[in-house]
């Protein structure tokens, strides 16, 4: 497997070199919001998986872009933007994207 397979445990060296993805998913209601460009962004608790790792690379300037994928929680249906902004606040990471 190679260096992306293994992402949990990558070094800020290989973040750099990488275009990221971070998955989240969205109820009905909000993730139509979203789709369609009327809610511009998503707020998220803190948690210890490798998307954090990533949006904390964004923040932090290792990781220039990062993509955001929003999952439809019925219909599984996705739309992929690219990020503009992550703000931590109060244990909460509030991602939003152009």
């Amino acid at each position: 497997m190679g260096e992306r397979a293994n992402r949990g445990t990558c070094s800020l060296n290989t973040l750099m070199k990488h275009k990221y993805i971070v998955k989240f998913k969205s109820t009905p209601e909000n993730w139509t919001k979203e789709s369609i460009g009327w809610k511009r962004n998503t707020v998220r608790k803190a948690d210890t998986d490798e998307r954090f790792m990533v949006l904390d690379s964004f923040i932090n300037k290792y990781t220039p872009k990062i993509q955001i994928v929003i999952e439809n929680t019925e219909t599984h249906a996705t739309f992929k933007r690219t990020v503009s902004d992550v703000t931590k606040w109060e244990g909460f990471y509030i991602i939003s994207w152009s």
